[in-house]
């Protein structure tokens, strides 16, 4: 209960205030507005501002927000050797005492689905902190770390120019744009992009640039994601071969139709935005 107070007190005060005041907001009225069996892009077109407003505000006060948690941080190890062991061990006690019954429930109760299967991995393979640790630093190599922190640092530059340019709010009016033109006429679903919501995705690009912001966001993502292929895609496999095996057959069936799925819907996005790549400097 006191860790609990203490992780309030630090981010709900000064800097923080604001932000995670606005982000609880949000998330308590996105939970309203998208709750509904199917969510349309109509839905997504008029959050868009909310998304805006959260977007600018973060731009304005994350970083002074990361400096209070961590300076405040760095005052609790100055004042107790023992501040990161006593922290992991309470969350861990919060996590036995709250949520590792109801965890244990849904992996029972869902046994044979995709879901299912990876809570009861997920509960054999962790059953502690020091289980978590040793699978971090078992598969935290040098080179994963140095990677790690590239990835940080180009992340923070890219974050800081897109903040300085604006791009928040120029994203935003493309996007009410392309979304309310999407909505409708066949395309009433927000989880399917392939089939009509490409055809009038594709139909909006004829008349609108999609903004540098996001492109340069884009093509820095598929820089990111080529390297990741290009230097871990054995230990991906691995990994993807040790968790397939441990599915059941349903389970091991509806990953694969995910997969799918998602592979079929990249195609369709990837299509238009190949097709209308912005010339930017």
């Amino acid at each position: 209960k006191q860790w609990y107070q203490r992780r309030v007190a630090i981010t709900a005060g000064g800097e923080c205030k604001a932000i995670v005041k606005q982000a609880t907001c949000y998330g308590l009225q996105a939970a309203s507005h998208y709750d509904s069996d199917v969510v349309n892009y109509g839905q997504l077109a008029s959050d868009v501002s909310n998304m805006e407003e959260l977007g600018n505000l973060a731009c304005a006060q994350a970083r002074g927000c990361f400096l209070q948690v961590s300076a405040a941080m760095e005052a609790c190890k100055a004042a107790n050797a023992d501040f990161v062991q006593d922290t992991i061990d309470a969350a861990e006690s919060a996590y036995k005492e709250n949520f590792e019954d109801k965890a244990a429930a849904f992996a029972k109760s869902s046994k044979g689905s995709l879901l299912g299967d990876l809570a009861s991995m997920a509960l054999d393979r962790f059953s502690s902190a020091d289980d978590i640790q040793d699978f971090i630093e078992e598969h935290l190599t040098e080179g994963v770390k140095s990677d790690a922190s590239a990835a940080a640092e180009e992340a923070q530059a890219l974050a800081k120019g897109w903040c300085d340019d604006g791009c928040t709010s120029s994203t935003a009016r493309f996007l009410e744009g392309i979304f309310g033109h999407m909505n409708g006429g066949g395309c009433d679903d927000a989880s399917e992009f392939c089939g009509e919501c490409q055809s009038r995705a594709a139909s909006y690009f004829a008349r609108n640039q999609l903004p540098c912001c996001i492109e340069k966001v884009v093509r820095r993502g598929i820089v990111a994601y080529d390297y990741v292929i290009a230097n871990y895609s054995e230990a991906l496999e691995s990994y993807g071969a040790a968790v397939g095996g441990g599915l059941s057959a349903n389970g091991l069936a509806e990953a694969q139709a995910i997969r799918d799925r998602v592979v079929e819907e990249f195609g369709c996005v990837s299509a238009v935005y190949s097709a209308n790549r912005p010339e930017c400097a």
